[in-house]
Protein backbone atom coordinates (compact mmCIF):
# COMPACT_ATOMS: atom_id res chain seq x y z
CA UNK A 1 0.00 0.00 0.00
CA UNK A 2 2.73 2.12 1.18
CA UNK A 3 4.82 1.54 -2.78
CA UNK A 4 1.57 2.27 -4.43
CA UNK A 5 0.97 6.21 -2.50
CA UNK A 6 5.09 6.94 -3.02
CA UNK A 7 4.02 5.79 -6.95
CA UNK A 8 0.85 8.11 -6.82
CA UNK A 9 2.78 11.04 -5.30
CA UNK A 10 5.47 10.57 -7.89
CA UNK A 11 2.52 10.84 -10.73
CA UNK A 12 1.93 14.34 -12.19
CA UNK A 13 -1.18 15.31 -12.93
CA UNK A 14 -2.33 18.68 -15.03
CA UNK A 15 -6.19 19.73 -14.83
CA UNK A 16 -6.54 22.39 -17.37
CA UNK A 17 -10.24 24.56 -16.62
CA UNK A 18 -10.93 25.95 -13.11
CA UNK A 19 -15.03 25.34 -13.33
CA UNK A 20 -16.93 22.83 -11.48
CA UNK A 21 -15.29 19.81 -13.73
CA UNK A 22 -11.89 20.88 -13.22
CA UNK A 23 -11.74 21.57 -9.25
CA UNK A 24 -13.72 18.28 -8.54
CA UNK A 25 -11.34 16.43 -10.79
CA UNK A 26 -8.66 17.63 -8.85
CA UNK A 27 -10.30 17.12 -5.98
CA UNK A 28 -10.82 13.27 -6.57
CA UNK A 29 -7.43 12.89 -7.69
CA UNK A 30 -5.85 15.08 -4.85
CA UNK A 31 -7.34 12.68 -2.26
CA UNK A 32 -6.13 9.86 -4.23
CA UNK A 33 -2.66 10.76 -3.39
CA UNK A 34 -1.42 12.38 -6.62
CA UNK A 35 0.65 15.75 -7.32
CA UNK A 36 -1.76 18.05 -9.08
CA UNK A 37 -1.69 21.53 -10.52
CA UNK A 38 -5.11 22.92 -11.37
CA UNK A 39 -4.59 25.33 -14.38
CA UNK A 40 -6.79 28.57 -15.06
CA UNK A 41 -5.82 31.97 -15.51
CA UNK A 42 -8.77 32.90 -13.31
CA UNK A 43 -8.50 30.25 -10.66
CA UNK A 44 -7.33 32.49 -7.46
CA UNK A 45 -9.72 35.33 -8.52
CA UNK A 46 -13.08 36.30 -6.52
CA UNK A 47 -15.84 33.78 -6.17
CA UNK A 48 -19.58 35.42 -7.01
CA UNK A 49 -22.23 34.79 -9.56
CA UNK A 50 -22.93 38.58 -10.03
CA UNK A 51 -20.11 38.66 -12.07
CA UNK A 52 -19.41 34.88 -12.63
CA UNK A 53 -16.06 33.74 -13.78
CA UNK A 54 -17.30 30.48 -15.86
CA UNK A 55 -20.60 28.90 -16.12
CA UNK A 56 -20.60 27.24 -12.77
CA UNK A 57 -20.48 30.43 -11.13
CA UNK A 58 -23.51 31.38 -12.99
CA UNK A 59 -25.35 28.01 -12.23
CA UNK A 60 -28.31 27.65 -9.90
CA UNK A 61 -26.57 24.61 -8.63
CA UNK A 62 -29.49 22.09 -9.47
CA UNK A 63 -29.67 18.72 -9.21
CA UNK A 64 -31.68 16.62 -10.72
CA UNK A 65 -30.37 13.22 -9.96
CA UNK A 66 -33.27 10.39 -9.16
CA UNK A 67 -36.11 12.40 -11.19
CA UNK A 68 -34.03 11.51 -14.33
CA UNK A 69 -36.95 9.52 -16.83
CA UNK A 70 -34.71 6.37 -17.50
CA UNK A 71 -33.23 3.60 -15.00
CA UNK A 72 -30.22 2.06 -16.95
CA UNK A 73 -27.80 3.56 -19.41
CA UNK A 74 -24.85 5.62 -19.56
CA UNK A 75 -26.53 8.62 -18.67
CA UNK A 76 -28.61 7.06 -15.47
CA UNK A 77 -25.38 5.46 -14.39
CA UNK A 78 -23.64 9.02 -13.83
CA UNK A 79 -26.66 10.95 -12.34
CA UNK A 80 -26.87 7.77 -9.81
CA UNK A 81 -23.46 7.66 -9.04
CA UNK A 82 -22.91 11.08 -8.51
CA UNK A 83 -26.39 11.74 -6.15
CA UNK A 84 -24.32 9.16 -4.19
CA UNK A 85 -20.59 10.74 -4.46
CA UNK A 86 -22.03 14.14 -3.27
CA UNK A 87 -23.66 12.90 0.20
CA UNK A 88 -19.75 11.40 0.55
CA UNK A 89 -18.29 14.31 -0.73
CA UNK A 90 -20.19 17.40 0.90
CA UNK A 91 -18.97 16.11 4.84
CA UNK A 92 -15.24 15.91 3.27
CA UNK A 93 -15.83 19.73 2.04
CA UNK A 94 -17.06 21.24 4.58
CA UNK A 95 -14.10 23.63 6.32
CA UNK A 96 -15.69 26.71 6.08
CA UNK A 97 -18.28 28.38 8.24
CA UNK A 98 -21.38 28.50 5.92
CA UNK A 99 -21.19 25.06 5.24
CA UNK A 100 -22.59 23.74 1.72
CA UNK A 101 -25.60 21.45 2.53
CA UNK A 102 -27.88 19.45 -0.30
CA UNK A 103 -31.46 21.83 0.15
CA UNK A 104 -33.65 19.29 -0.62
CA UNK A 105 -36.76 18.77 -2.14
CA UNK A 106 -37.29 19.21 -5.74
CA UNK A 107 -40.60 19.76 -6.98
CA UNK A 108 -41.61 19.44 -10.88
CA UNK A 109 -45.47 20.77 -12.35
CA UNK A 110 -47.10 19.51 -15.38
CA UNK A 111 -49.30 21.60 -17.24
CA UNK A 112 -50.11 19.26 -20.02
CA UNK A 113 -51.36 15.54 -20.04
CA UNK A 114 -48.42 14.11 -21.38
CA UNK A 115 -46.12 15.47 -19.16
CA UNK A 116 -48.12 13.93 -16.13
CA UNK A 117 -48.30 10.70 -18.02
CA UNK A 118 -44.67 10.57 -17.83
CA UNK A 119 -44.52 11.92 -13.99
CA UNK A 120 -46.83 8.92 -13.37
CA UNK A 121 -44.77 6.29 -15.23
CA UNK A 122 -41.79 7.57 -13.49
CA UNK A 123 -43.15 7.70 -9.84
CA UNK A 124 -43.97 4.04 -10.27
CA UNK A 125 -40.61 2.89 -11.55
CA UNK A 126 -38.91 5.07 -8.97
CA UNK A 127 -40.28 4.84 -5.55
CA UNK A 128 -37.08 3.64 -4.24
CA UNK A 129 -35.27 6.88 -5.10
CA UNK A 130 -38.05 8.33 -2.99
CA UNK A 131 -40.04 10.03 -5.79
CA UNK A 132 -43.97 10.21 -5.50
CA UNK A 133 -46.66 12.22 -7.19
CA UNK A 134 -47.84 15.29 -5.81
CA UNK A 135 -51.07 14.98 -3.53
CA UNK A 136 -54.61 16.95 -4.16
CA UNK A 137 -53.39 20.00 -1.17
CA UNK A 138 -50.43 20.22 -2.26
CA UNK A 139 -51.73 20.78 -5.75
CA UNK A 140 -54.19 23.53 -5.35
CA UNK A 141 -51.39 25.34 -3.98
CA UNK A 142 -49.62 25.21 -6.65
CA UNK A 143 -52.46 25.82 -8.76
CA UNK A 144 -53.40 29.37 -6.38
CA UNK A 145 -49.93 30.22 -6.55
CA UNK A 146 -49.44 30.37 -10.15
CA UNK A 147 -52.87 31.30 -10.92
CA UNK A 148 -53.25 28.52 -13.20
CA UNK A 149 -54.84 24.83 -13.77
CA UNK A 150 -52.21 22.38 -13.33
CA UNK A 151 -52.64 18.42 -14.37
CA UNK A 152 -50.48 17.14 -11.79
CA UNK A 153 -47.02 17.16 -10.15
CA UNK A 154 -44.40 15.42 -9.06
CA UNK A 155 -41.93 15.47 -5.76
CA UNK A 156 -38.05 14.03 -5.56
CA UNK A 157 -37.25 14.04 -1.76
CA UNK A 158 -33.55 13.22 -2.47
CA UNK A 159 -33.04 15.84 -5.16
CA UNK A 160 -32.42 19.72 -4.89
CA UNK A 161 -29.54 21.88 -4.95
CA UNK A 162 -26.04 22.94 -3.94
CA UNK A 163 -25.36 26.40 -3.73
CA UNK A 164 -22.74 27.00 -6.70
CA UNK A 165 -21.06 29.73 -5.02
CA UNK A 166 -20.93 27.92 -0.78
CA UNK A 167 -19.70 24.96 -2.97
CA UNK A 168 -17.14 26.04 -4.99
CA UNK A 169 -15.71 27.89 -1.95
CA UNK A 170 -15.71 24.94 0.22
CA UNK A 171 -13.83 23.02 -2.45
CA UNK A 172 -11.08 25.50 -3.14
CA UNK A 173 -10.61 25.51 0.80
CA UNK A 174 -10.21 21.74 0.10
CA UNK A 175 -8.17 22.22 -2.51
CA UNK A 176 -5.45 24.13 -0.20
CA UNK A 177 -5.91 21.73 2.32
CA UNK A 178 -4.90 18.40 0.65
CA UNK A 179 -2.11 20.55 -1.34
CA UNK A 180 -3.25 21.26 -4.72
CA UNK A 181 -0.78 23.35 -6.77
CA UNK A 182 -3.39 26.44 -8.41
CA UNK A 183 -1.96 27.97 -11.47
CA UNK A 184 -3.69 30.86 -12.32
CA UNK A 185 -2.00 31.24 -15.59
CA UNK A 186 -3.35 30.34 -19.34
CA UNK A 187 -1.80 27.19 -21.55
CA UNK A 188 -0.71 28.41 -24.70
CA UNK A 189 -0.16 24.81 -25.95
CA UNK A 190 -0.10 21.34 -24.98
CA UNK A 191 2.31 18.82 -26.38
CA UNK A 192 3.71 15.35 -26.53
CA UNK A 193 7.51 15.40 -24.83
CA UNK A 194 10.21 14.39 -27.48
CA UNK A 195 12.72 13.72 -24.03
CA UNK A 196 12.40 10.06 -23.40
CA UNK A 197 13.38 10.82 -20.08
CA UNK A 198 11.03 13.52 -18.99
CA UNK A 199 7.32 12.51 -18.30
CA UNK A 200 4.95 12.04 -21.23
CA UNK A 201 3.50 15.35 -21.83
CA UNK A 202 4.26 19.14 -21.89
CA UNK A 203 2.61 21.73 -21.12
CA UNK A 204 3.11 25.36 -22.33
CA UNK A 205 2.10 28.58 -19.98
CA UNK A 206 1.54 31.94 -21.95
CA UNK A 207 4.76 33.12 -19.67
CA UNK A 208 6.83 30.60 -21.65
CA UNK A 209 7.04 28.60 -18.86
CA UNK A 210 7.09 24.37 -19.56
CA UNK A 211 5.30 22.05 -17.14
CA UNK A 212 6.17 18.33 -17.66
CA UNK A 213 3.62 15.95 -16.75
CA UNK A 214 2.20 12.33 -17.06
CA UNK A 215 -1.38 13.35 -17.63
CA UNK A 216 -3.23 16.00 -18.79
CA UNK A 217 -7.02 16.17 -18.19
CA UNK A 218 -8.48 18.86 -20.03
CA UNK A 219 -11.78 20.22 -18.59
CA UNK A 220 -12.22 23.80 -19.87
CA UNK A 221 -15.25 23.51 -21.84
CA UNK A 222 -15.19 25.98 -25.18
CA UNK A 223 -11.26 25.89 -25.01
CA UNK A 224 -11.41 21.94 -25.37
CA UNK A 225 -11.28 22.41 -28.96
CA UNK A 226 -8.27 24.80 -28.99
CA UNK A 227 -6.34 23.17 -26.70
CA UNK A 228 -6.69 19.43 -28.79
CA UNK A 229 -6.64 20.60 -32.49
CA UNK A 230 -3.13 21.09 -32.66
CA UNK A 231 -2.85 17.78 -31.51
CA UNK A 232 -5.37 16.32 -34.68
CA UNK A 233 -7.95 15.84 -32.44
CA UNK A 234 -12.02 17.62 -33.64
CA UNK A 235 -13.91 17.83 -30.56
CA UNK A 236 -17.03 19.85 -31.48
CA UNK A 237 -18.62 21.83 -29.10
CA UNK A 238 -21.23 24.61 -29.08
CA UNK A 239 -22.06 27.56 -26.93
CA UNK A 240 -25.19 27.08 -24.79
CA UNK A 241 -26.15 30.26 -22.50
CA UNK A 242 -27.59 29.43 -18.91
CA UNK A 243 -29.49 32.19 -17.82
CA UNK A 244 -30.28 33.48 -14.05
CA UNK A 245 -32.62 36.31 -12.72
CA UNK A 246 -33.52 37.56 -9.19
CA UNK A 247 -36.62 38.87 -8.71
CA UNK A 248 -37.85 41.26 -6.04
CA UNK A 249 -41.91 40.50 -5.67
CA UNK A 250 -43.85 43.64 -4.72
CA UNK A 251 -45.66 42.19 -2.23
CA UNK A 252 -44.31 38.68 -0.09
CA UNK A 253 -46.19 34.80 -1.22
CA UNK A 254 -47.79 33.56 1.83
CA UNK A 255 -46.50 29.85 2.49
CA UNK A 256 -43.21 30.38 1.44
CA UNK A 257 -42.75 26.97 3.95
CA UNK A 258 -44.33 25.50 1.19
CA UNK A 259 -41.78 25.85 -1.69
CA UNK A 260 -39.19 23.19 -2.38
CA UNK A 261 -34.97 23.26 -2.47
CA UNK A 262 -36.21 23.56 -6.24
CA UNK A 263 -39.22 23.87 -8.31
CA UNK A 264 -39.21 23.22 -11.83
CA UNK A 265 -42.51 24.69 -14.24
CA UNK A 266 -42.50 24.65 -17.66
CA UNK A 267 -38.56 23.96 -17.94
CA UNK A 268 -37.30 26.53 -15.33
CA UNK A 269 -36.15 26.62 -12.19
CA UNK A 270 -37.41 28.67 -9.55
CA UNK A 271 -35.49 29.35 -5.75
CA UNK A 272 -36.82 31.49 -3.11
CA UNK A 273 -34.58 33.27 -1.64
CA UNK A 274 -36.12 35.17 0.95
CA UNK A 275 -39.64 36.91 2.09
CA UNK A 276 -39.70 38.33 -1.21
CA UNK A 277 -37.16 37.92 -3.43
CA UNK A 278 -36.99 34.63 -6.09
CA UNK A 279 -34.56 33.54 -8.13
CA UNK A 280 -35.70 32.01 -11.77
CA UNK A 281 -32.99 30.54 -14.38
CA UNK A 282 -32.50 28.08 -17.59
CA UNK A 283 -30.61 26.71 -19.61
CA UNK A 284 -32.09 26.89 -22.87
CA UNK A 285 -30.31 29.73 -25.42
CA UNK A 286 -28.17 28.56 -28.28
CA UNK A 287 -25.05 30.74 -28.71
CA UNK A 288 -23.00 33.40 -26.10
CA UNK A 289 -25.14 36.34 -25.99
CA UNK A 290 -28.62 36.46 -24.46
CA UNK A 291 -31.43 37.17 -25.97
CA UNK A 292 -34.41 39.43 -24.89
CA UNK A 293 -37.46 37.29 -26.73
CA UNK A 294 -35.40 34.67 -24.54
CA UNK A 295 -35.68 36.70 -21.21
CA UNK A 296 -38.96 37.69 -21.63
CA UNK A 297 -40.65 34.30 -22.17
CA UNK A 298 -39.19 33.20 -18.89
CA UNK A 299 -39.95 36.23 -17.21
CA UNK A 300 -43.88 35.77 -18.42
CA UNK A 301 -43.91 31.77 -18.89
CA UNK A 302 -44.61 32.05 -22.59
CA UNK A 303 -48.05 34.27 -21.52
CA UNK A 304 -49.11 32.32 -18.34
CA UNK A 305 -47.05 34.42 -15.73
CA UNK A 306 -49.11 34.78 -12.30
CA UNK A 307 -49.75 38.37 -11.26
CA UNK A 308 -46.86 38.43 -8.75
CA UNK A 309 -44.37 37.53 -11.42
CA UNK A 310 -45.72 40.16 -13.77
CA UNK A 311 -46.05 43.10 -11.30
CA UNK A 312 -42.04 41.94 -9.81
CA UNK A 313 -39.04 43.89 -10.31
CA UNK A 314 -35.36 42.66 -11.67
CA UNK A 315 -32.42 42.83 -8.78
CA UNK A 316 -30.00 41.09 -10.74
CA UNK A 317 -29.28 38.85 -13.35
CA UNK A 318 -26.43 37.09 -14.44
CA UNK A 319 -25.58 34.55 -17.26
CA UNK A 320 -22.49 31.65 -18.05
CA UNK A 321 -21.50 30.00 -21.26
CA UNK A 322 -21.67 26.14 -20.82
CA UNK A 323 -20.35 23.71 -23.90
CA UNK A 324 -22.49 21.27 -25.76
CA UNK A 325 -21.24 18.73 -27.31
CA UNK A 326 -22.42 18.78 -30.71
CA UNK A 327 -22.18 14.97 -32.76
CA UNK A 328 -21.62 13.42 -29.20
CA UNK A 329 -23.87 12.76 -25.84
CA UNK A 330 -23.10 14.87 -23.09
CA UNK A 331 -20.33 14.38 -21.09
CA UNK A 332 -17.40 14.61 -22.41
CA UNK A 333 -15.42 11.80 -21.26
CA UNK A 334 -12.73 10.19 -23.17
CA UNK A 335 -9.17 9.10 -23.08
CA UNK A 336 -7.87 10.48 -26.13
CA UNK A 337 -4.57 8.39 -26.45
CA UNK A 338 -1.73 7.56 -23.54
CA UNK A 339 -2.00 10.46 -20.70
CA UNK A 340 -4.80 12.82 -22.49
CA UNK A 341 -7.87 12.72 -21.23
CA UNK A 342 -11.30 14.67 -21.44
CA UNK A 343 -13.85 15.25 -19.14
CA UNK A 344 -15.92 18.27 -20.67
CA UNK A 345 -19.41 19.37 -22.35
CA UNK A 346 -21.55 18.81 -19.38
CA UNK A 347 -23.63 21.27 -20.40
CA UNK A 348 -26.70 21.36 -18.16
CA UNK A 349 -25.34 19.23 -15.55
CA UNK A 350 -22.33 20.29 -14.66
CA UNK A 351 -22.65 20.70 -10.62
CA UNK A 352 -24.89 17.25 -11.11
CA UNK A 353 -22.28 14.97 -12.77
CA UNK A 354 -19.35 16.49 -11.31
CA UNK A 355 -18.20 13.57 -8.61
CA UNK A 356 -19.17 10.82 -11.13
CA UNK A 357 -16.93 12.62 -14.03
CA UNK A 358 -13.97 12.99 -11.73
CA UNK A 359 -14.21 9.55 -10.41
CA UNK A 360 -14.44 7.96 -14.25
CA UNK A 361 -10.84 9.99 -14.67
CA UNK A 362 -9.47 8.42 -12.01
CA UNK A 363 -10.25 5.19 -11.98
CA UNK A 364 -8.79 5.97 -16.02
CA UNK A 365 -5.63 7.05 -14.76
CA UNK A 366 -5.69 4.34 -12.35
CA UNK A 367 -5.58 1.29 -15.13
CA UNK A 368 -3.17 2.79 -16.97
CA UNK A 369 -0.56 2.59 -13.97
Amino acid sequence: MNIQKAEKKQTKISIIGGGIAGITTAFHLGKKGYKVNLIDPLINSEINNLSPKNGTQASLGVLMGNIYKRSKGRAFLLRNKSMKLWKEWLTQINYSKSDCILNKPLIKLANSEKEYEAMIELSNNKQKYGIELLNKDSLEFWNSTFETKLIGGLISHEDGRLNPIKLIKSLMQSLDQIKINKIGINVSRISKSNNLNDKSWNITLENNQSINQDYIVICSALNTQKLLKPLGYEILLEPILGQVIELELKKSILNWKEWPAILNYQSINFIHLNSNHLLIGATIERGSQSSLTEKQEMLNLKNTAPKWMINASICNEWSGIRARPISEPSPLLKELEPGLLINTGHYRNGVLLAPACAEWIGLKIEESQ
